[in-house]
Order: structure tokens, then C-alpha cells, then sequence
């Protein structure tokens, strides 16, 4: 099932990894705009959003992969991983612990591969509510910002990028209610030229924003349409 329209397609795909089953047959096109990808842990969520950047070879062990996965039309085993991951953006996490490392400065040099004019970007930055926590300027840390201050900078990050799919694996679901709304807000404004895909394990804060809902367990969908069409079932 090879949809030229859609941003990504799994076509029958299933992964096993070291013998154990993870996905099972997994068929389904993703939109352009907001995808609410929701399931418990352990659901397979990470795995597949990881198959479309082809990560779960560095991460699983004794991974082995059936069916396909289309990325605007094309299969991404044959795409180089360089153009995969300019397309799409795959963020967890782990990326938000990994940021303690880094100053700003050495954040924004590694993330955009060039230097960027503090003074140009400084109103983008108050928006988002990053300015404030640059106490040390350019080498303020960033161990000293808040992990709602730290998603901010990875969107200021992905306007800059540009990548037209952004996978957030379970990155907002410790997020306060007013800090999510603010970061979706930023979503809403950005959506219009990209796909987003937004896993959880918390259906309720997510349902109104999805364009399209999938609902995983144990490996496998067992629910994709609209959130209104869902309601009306439940």
C-alpha cells in the first residue's frame, strides 16, 4: 500500500527484535498536520516512530524488520539515512537530558552547524520564553532550564531546521497543563506545512488536538480515524 500522498506509510510492517515480536503487520498512512499516536508502555510506540528514521538497529538488538515503510512515497531502506533524518526529526527524552551537557551556545552550534547572531533571533527567543534563562548569555547551561524551557529551544530549533515530520516520542507528557498548551499553540501555528506525530500514554490531553488518532497495543492498531469518530463509539 504505497501512498504518494501521505508523509509516511507502514505497509504489512512488523519488527522483531532478538526473537521477540514488537509490531505486528502494522498498515497505515499518517496525515499532514497533527497525528496523536497513543498507547501504554511497551506498546511498540518508540519502534515504530524509530522505523521512519531508522533507528532501531542502533538501539534494539537482533533486530529483524518485515513489510515496508514509505517516507513521501519512498521506501526509506533505500534512501540515505543523511536525507531521512533532514525530512524527518525523530526527538525523545532522552534529548532533554542529554541537553544538561550543553550550553546554549554549544546547543545552537551542534543543532543548526552555524553561528547564530544572539540579537537577530532575541525577539523569537522572548516569544518562547527562552531569553529570560540566558542569566550568562551565549554560556548560560543549559542544565539550568526547566525541561517545558528545554522543548521550547528544540522548536526554535525545528522553525530553523525546517524538517517536514516531527516525531515526539512521549516528550510532552510530564509537561503541566498551562506549559502544554503554550507548546501546543506553537504546533498549531507550525502544522500547516508539516506532519507531526505526538506518542502517549495520556489520551485525554492529546485527544482535541489529533487530525488523526491511532491507538496501539501490544504491537498492534486497533483504532485509527478521527478523535471525533472515536467518541462517538466509546
Amino acid at each position: 500500500m504505497k501512498d504518494e500522498r501521505s508523509p509516511i506509510t507502514f505497509d504489512h510492517f512488523s519488527v522483531f527484535a532478538n526473537g521477540e515480536q514488537i509490531l505486528e503487520d502494522i498498515t497505515i498512512s499518517f496525515v499532514k498536520g497533527i497525528n496523536v499516536l497513543y498507547g501504554s508502555r511497551g506498546s511498540g510506540k518508540s519502534t515504530l516512530l524509530r522505523a521512519v528514521v531508522k533507528l532501531n538497529d542502533e538501539i534494539l538488538e537482533g533486530v529483524t524488520e518485515g513489510g515496508t515503510v514509505y517516507l513521501f512515497g519512498q521506501d526509506v531502506r533505500e534512501l540515505d539515512d543523511t536525507y531521512v533524518r533532514k525530512k524527518a526529526l525523530y526527538l525523545d527524552t532522552s534529548f532533554i537530558d542529554a541537553m544538561n551537557h550543553y550550553s546554549f551556545e554549544e546547543f545552537l552550534g551542534l543543532s543548526l552547524k552555524k553561528k547564530v547572531d544572539l540579537e537577530k533571533i532575541s525577539e523569537r527567543l522572548d516569544d518562547l520564553g527562552i531569553l529570560r534563562m540566558l542569566t550568562l548569555g551565549r554560556k548560560t547551561p543549559l542544565s539550568v532550564f526547566s525541561p517545558a524551557e528545554k522543548i521550547s529551544l528544540l522548536l526554535f530549533i525545528l522553525e530553523q531546521k525546517q524538517p517536514e515530520i516531527i516525531l515526539m516520542d512521549c516528550l510532552l507528557d510530564h509537561l503541566d497543563d498551562e506549559n502544554l498548551e503554550r507548546i501546543i499553540g506553537t504546533f498549531f501555528k507550525m502544522k500547516k506545512d508539516r506532519t507531526f506525530i505526538i506518542s502517549t500514554r495520556i489520551l485525554q490531553r492529546f485527544l482535541y488536538i489529533a487530525d488523526l488518532l491511532v491507538m496501539l497495543n501490544d504491537g498492534r492498531i486497533n483504532y485509527t480515524g478521527t478523535p471525533r469518530d472515536f467518541v462517538l463509539k466509546m
